[in-house]
C-alpha cells in the first residue's frame, strides 16, 4: 500500500502541466532496488511511438561526471596528478593560464576560464563557475594520457561496467538516440534531429545512456 501511495505522488509530480508536458524515462531507486520506473510520452511525436525505458538519450551535463571518474582512474594509475597545471598535459596551450590553472581546478570549476583566447575571469582557485569548458579541456587530457580517443577511452568504461546500452555518439549510432525536443513560448514545438553536440564538448555535455543504465552507474560510483 505504501509503494502504491509512492507511485502514486511521483506520477503526480510528473504529469503536471504547468510548465509543459514531460517527454521522457523516469527511474528511481533506492539501495540499489527499483522504486518506480516509468516511460512517458514518445519516442517519435509524428508515428505516436511511445518510449521505453531502454531508449538512449543524451544525458548532457550528466556526461561531466563520467569524464571526472576517468580522470581519476588516471589519478590512481599515477599518470595525472590533481594539483599539477594543465600545461604538463596540453603543451601546446598558448594561454598564461595553462601554467597555474590545474587538473583539479578544471574538475571542480575553479579555473576561471571563460574563452580559450582569452585570460581567466578571476585568479585561478579563487571563484566558482561553471563551464563545460573545464570538461572539454579534461577531455583532451584524458587523450594525451592514454594516447587513446576519448571515445575509446568513455566505451571501454561503458563496457566494463556492463552499460551496454551507453555510448559515445557518432554518425553510426546517431540514429539509435532519441531526438530532443525544443519548446516555444507560443506552445509551438519542433524535433531536434541528430548530434547536434559538438565532437570536442561530448566529455562535457554529449554522452548518450538510459535510465537503467544511469541507475547502475550511480550504484557503482557510490
Amino acid at each position: 500500500q505504501a509503494k502504491d501511495n509512492y507511485s502514486t505522488r511521483i506520477d503526480s509530480l510528473i504529469q503536471t502541466t504547468s510548465v509543459r508536458p514531460f517527454n521522457g524515462n523516469v527511474l528511481i531507486t533506492q539501495n540499489g532496488k527499483t522504486k518506480y520506473s516509468k516511460a512517458y510520452g514518445y519516442s517519435d511525436y509524428a508515428k505516436k511511438t511511445p518510449l521505453k525505458l531502454s531508449d538512449p538519450f543524451v544525458i548532457l551535463s550528466n556526461s561531466k561526471q563520467i569524464t571526472a571518474v576517468l580522470i581519476l582512474q588516471e589519478v590512481e594509475k599515477g599518470k595525472i596528478v590533481l594539483n599539477t597545471p594543465i600545461k604538463k598535459y596540453l603543451p601546446n596551450l598558448k594561454q598564461p593560464w595553462a601554467s597555474t590553472v590545474t587538473v583539479e581546478n578544471l574538475l571542480n570549476h575553479t579555473s576561471g576560464i571563460v574563452d580559450f583566447e582569452k585570460p581567466t575571469a578571476f585568479p585561478v582557485g579563487t571563484q566558482f563557475k561553471y563551464t563545460d569548458l573545464n570538461y572539454i579541456l579534461l577531455g583532451q587530457i584524458i587523450e594525451r594520457v592514454t594516447n587513446k580517443t576519448y571515445e575509446t577511452v568513455v566505451n571501454e568504461l561503458f563496457k566494463k561496467n556492463k552499460m551496454k546500452d551507453s555510448f559515445f555518439p557518432n554518425a553510426s549510432n546517431q540514429k539509435e538516440i532519441i531526438n530532443g525536443r525544443q519548446y516555444f513560448k507560443d506552445n509551438t514545438t519542433k524535433e531536434i534531429h541528430g548530434i547536434v553536440i559538438p565532437k570536442e564538448r561530448i566529455p562535457a555535455s554529449g554522452l548518450v545512456s538510459t535510465v537503467t543504465d544511469l541507475a547502475l552507474w550511480n550504484d557503482l560510483l557510490h
